[in-house]
């Protein structure tokens, strides 16, 4: 009995042990650098090693060769909303990033792998893009540094810089375009349709539908709100303008993931007025 008490504090310590060495301070530090552009925000998390008076590239990080650009995990770019970088479209995502240097240029790569162990397991074919930086030559940085430069509200150039030389690539956002679509998702356009609705059923003031549901789509348009417009420009006797406003309604429903309870009647519906019935 005391040989196995014994054993199981044996395994008990060492396991106390273990999960301590692993809060050890690392030869080159965890960091994290966000920022943000207008409403998005760019994080980089990425590991520093330092240059410990070696000759960086074309020695330790060979020339041609793919680099996790850093150590340990791997490096990662987020985006939180869609943008571009050197003017490649980037979905909202995070991305593994690497490097293969070179002397007169890098090729950066974001890779849709955000999880490797440096750049071990890099596969080419799960890039997402590949962008071309030139390297210049800069003051001496002692520990590998991501960092934000020239911010605007639709732009921000990321800058890597270690030992003396440094790249920067351009992130870009349709600040604007964002903007109003989070206008258009905080604005609430509902009750103006459904008072619209309501009048469209009880055969009300179609002159007051048609204001209410202007003021809905003004808001947001959306395949709900059109069809109302549509019958509610048919009950005015504008058939034509119904039309071209229930086309609009289709179109947006045939994108749907979810096609609408009522596609199927609506799209009977513009049938019938265009054969006249």
């Amino acid at each position: 009995m005391r040989t196995l008490i014994s054993l199981i504090l044996t395994i008990f310590l060492s396991g106390v042990v273990v999960a301590q060495q692993l809060y050890i301070p690392r030869a080159s530090p965890q960091a994290t650098i966000s920022q943000i552009v207008g409403i998005s925000e760019v994080t980089i998390k990425y590991a520093r090693p330092s240059k410990k008076e070696r000759e960086i590239f074309g020695k330790l990080v060979p020339y041609g060769e793919v680099w996790r650009i850093g150590a340990n995990e791997n490096t990662t770019l987020t985006l939180s909303t869609d943008g571009k970088i050197q003017g490649e479209k980037v979905p909202a995502g995070t991305y593994g990033m690497h490097a293969i240097p070179g002397e007169k240029e890098w090729t950066v790569i974001l890779s849709k792998d955000n999880n490797l162990w440096g750049s071990g397991g890099y596969n080419p074919e799960n890039d997402l893009v590949r962008f071309i930086s030139i390297p210049v030559k800069t003051t001496p940085v002692e520990f590998l540094t991501f960092s934000f430069e020239d911010v605007k509200d639709e732009y921000a150039v990321v800058t890597l810089a270690w030992d003396e030389t440094k790249i920067s690539f351009l992130i870009e956002f349709n600040t604007s375009e964002l903007v109003q679509k989070k206008v258009n998702e905080a604005t609430v356009w509902q009750p103006a349709m459904q008072g619209a609705m309501y009048i469209l059923n009880k055969n009300g003031d179609l002159k007051e539908g048609l204001r209410l549901i202007n003021i809905s789509t003004a808001i947001n348009t959306n395949y709900a709100n059109l069809r109302i417009k549509a019958q509610l420009l048919n009950k005015s006797g504008d058939k034509n303008q119904a039309i071209q406003v229930m086309e609009q309604a289709i179109a947006i429903g045939k994108e749907m993931k979810n096609k609408p309870f009522d596609f199927e009647a609506m799209e009977k519906l513009i049938a019938d007025w265009k054969s006249g019935k």
